[in-house]
């Protein structure tokens, strides 16, 4: 009897933690949806945000898919934009929902083209099916 009150106990409290994201955190909800974005990683971008932004997600990752296709078709290259300099801080988090603060560098390469552009913004990011999604600024 004690041992089946444990496996209980043990499924109760797997199943709660796995409700509130366990493995998951906002920080990493909000990196894997701009390494998404950067990389027109169109799954994993839909994955990544929240239901009420994926039209709006959808139909911006259309504008940059074409504006990627015309690039490589004029000049023949894909841009390359990296992402490693940047940190994600969880400035507020309540329930189902947080701030992350997202600061650093992005850089965009084409050729031996480089720019670099300052960050500074906070996301906001929900709990949803298990994983935190990004959901807007």
């Amino acid at each position: 009897m004690k041992r089946l009150s444990l496996i209980v106990l043990i499924l109760t409290l797997i199943s709660v933690l796995a409700a509130c994201g366990l493995g998951d955190s906002p920080e990493k909800g909000a990196q894997e949806w701009l390494q998404a974005f950067a990389n027109l990683d169109g799954n994993k971008l839909a994955e990544r945000t929240c239901a009420a932004q994926q039209a709006n997600v959808q139909q911006a990752g259309l504008w940059a898919s074409v504006f990627n296709i015309f690039g490589q078709q004029t000049i023949g290259q894909q841009g390359k934009t990296d992402v490693s300099d940047l940190k994600f801080t969880t400035v507020n988090r309540s329930g189902n929902t947080a701030r992350v603060r997202v600061t650093g560098q992005i850089r965009v390469s084409v050729l031996a083209l480089s720019q670099t552009e300052e960050v500074d913004e906070t996301w906001r990011m929900v709990l949803e099916d298990g994983k935190w999604k990004w959901c807007g600024q």
